[in-house]
């Protein structure tokens, strides 16, 4: 299973990157924390706990028990804060 990761805000400065492609083992099924946990394993830098962590699916914001397909496209957006 192929999948691409999009980092946006301090995601992204904390990762050096804006995007990659994640290839997983296509033997299993994997929920959204799977990903995150694979994603925060790879990036240590990303100062966000996996809970925390509000991320889309196909530009659709999912729970982390949702299931993620071949091919999905998953953004990682930061919290945000502000007054």
């Amino acid at each position: 299973m192929e999948i691409t990761v999009l980092y946006f805000a301090s995601y992204k400065e904390n990762s050096g990157i804006d995007k990659e492609n994640l290839v997983l083992d296509s033997e299993r099924d994997f929920m959204l924390s799977d990903i995150l946990k694979v994603i925060l394993t790879k990036h240590p830098k990303i100062p966000t706990p996996q809970e925390k962590i509000v991320a889309a699916i196909n530009e659709e914001y999912q729970p982390h028990n949702h299931k993620v397909y071949d091919g999905d496209i998953i953004a990682l957006i930061p919290p945000v804060s502000g007054g």
